[in-house]
């Protein structure tokens, strides 16, 4: 699997990242199969509270 940290902004007191992944996945006895996509993740810019998943996008890998 690789991890790229695609963008990373603050808004409105929220810091911002998102990171897209990419490899190859594999399920019990399945063939592995590869996957493409881009999570976005939020937390607060000051005080507690870790980062959350704010959605994940499905990449088009064919196309690339």
């Amino acid at each position: 699997m690789n991890a790229v940290v695609l963008e990373c902004a603050e808004e409105n007191d929220q810091r911002i990242a998102s990171v897209r992944f990419d490899g190859l996945i594999k399920e019990d006895n399945a063939v592995a199969e590869p996957f493409d996509e881009t999570w976005h993740l939020t937390k607060p810019a000051s005080g507690a509270g870790g980062w959350l998943v704010a959605g994940i996008q499905q990449n088009d890998f064919r196309n690339q």
